[in-house]
């Protein structure tokens, strides 16, 4: 619905950036479904209530949109997206907001720290002891939850199998959590895959950018989405599908659409991939899981509109999977990270859910939304794709 190309002029539009908010605040004004979605909305009624949807300014906007931390909930849950005739889209609006807001005013040199996650590879150590001893520098809360930094990425440690005649030809996306920070589920994914008969590589990606759209970065988000378009083109012309095991990264991927002004080819999260294959016959999951499991399923991966394919794929292994609907995690990308007050207020009563759970093991796709899980009962969550490989031992 909206270009968050900066080399598109309408992305510059403040006349229609503003106008766009007036409209699309009217109508929440009058639903108000999303009222403790995050604190966007109290703040945005706080307006509407004070001087009508129709004497919003741009500022007011960008006070909405400041504390927005990009889950995708309202869309997901709005009754008003396309194709109803009101055309809803509000995270996109404030999307759009933040990055038009952060271009006109500049970035922090925190900002620029922030988004560089894909450097991690380059200083381990150094990296390790900021976010274990300096996480201000960062801007991270030092309440926050502590991102693992891996001694080895995955890259290193990772040993893909040649397959003879592939069921299935895979270039996966591993991104900057799994590259730097998780570097066991890529690993357990690759040895999944590859007992299936699928061929996995690991081309030479950058980045997907949701650390950018945090931090307002639109330049290096479009540089990045540039670039990773580029290799993802090439590769699907070679016949290889490319694949990601987190919802959050396949997300953005899905959002350079609007960050290109141009189609992109589809990006498969790592549990649809598997599913879709299992029902094409292709490939056969042997194994049995014997255990209750407690589940959070990420909000980027609702707004995927992929179902729950992990889940599908454990409870068609025998896993008794009971889904916690206790809402966001408040991390999203690592918003939470830096605002986790905010995060500790919005994940709440996820945490809670786990820290009361008696189930034999959590799992989550989401990593960042699995330090919350164990912060909140010192269990860390695993990766579907981490239970799958132990069931097929079993089997």
């Amino acid at each position: 619905m909206y270009s968050l190309n900066p080399s598109n002029p309408s992305f510059f539009n403040s006349d229609k950036l503003l106008s766009e908010f007036i409209r699309q605040a009217s109508v929440c004004h009058g639903c108000r479904l999303c009222f403790n979605y995050c604190d966007s909305f109290p703040t945005l009624f706080n307006y509407t209530d004070k001087k009508g949807p129709k004497n919003l300014t741009l500022d007011d906007l960008f006070d909405v949109a400041s504390k927005c931390f990009h889950c995708k909930m309202c869309y997901v849950n709005c009754p008003y997206v396309p194709p109803h005739e009101f055309n809803m889209d509000f995270p996109s609006l404030m999307e759009w907001a933040w990055l038009y807001y952060k271009k006109k005013r500049g970035l922090a040199i925190r900002d620029f720290i922030f988004e560089m996650l894909d450097g991690v590879k380059f200083a381990r150590p150094l990296a390790k002891v900021i976010m274990e001893k300096n996480k201000e520098l960062l801007g991270i809360h030092r309440e926050a939850p502590t991102l693992p930094v891996a001694e080895k990425g995955l890259r290193e440690k990772a040993k893909p199998k040649h397959i003879d005649n592939p069921k299935a030809k895979v270039a996966l996306f591993p991104t900057c959590l799994v590259e730097n920070f998780f570097p066991e589920i890529g690993e357990d994914l690759i040895e999944v895959y590859n007992e299936l008969g699928i061929e996995v590589i690991i081309p030479n990606f950058v980045c997907c950018g949701a650390p950018m759209l945090d931090s307002g970065d639109v330049d290096r988000l479009k540089k990045n989405a540039e670039y990773n378009v580029k290799l993802i083109e090439d590769l699907v012309k070679k016949g290889y599908d490319v694949v990601s095991p987190i919802p959050t990264c396949t997300l953005m991927i899905r959002e350079y659409k609007r960050i290109l002004d141009r189609d992109v080819p589809k990006v498969y999260d790592a549990m649809e991939y598997l599913l879709k294959l299992k029902n094409e016959g292709k490939i056969e999951l042997k194994g049995k899981i014997d255990r209750n499991i407690y589940y959070h399923p990420p909000c980027h991966l609702k707004y995927l509109q992929v179902g729950l394919p992990g889940v599908r794929l454990l409870r068609s292994m025998g896993g008794k999977v009971d889904i916690s609907n206790n809402g966001c995690s408040g991390i999203d990308g690592g918003w939470g990270l830096r605002n986790y007050e905010t995060a500790k207020r919005v994940g709440s009563k996820m945490m809670e859910s786990f820290k009361q759970s008696k189930a034999d093991v959590f799992s989550t796709e989401c990593p960042l939304a699995g330090l919350q899980i164990e912060k909140a009962s010192n269990r860390k969550p695993l990766h579907p794709i981490q239970l799958l490989k132990e069931a097929m031992k079993n089997g």
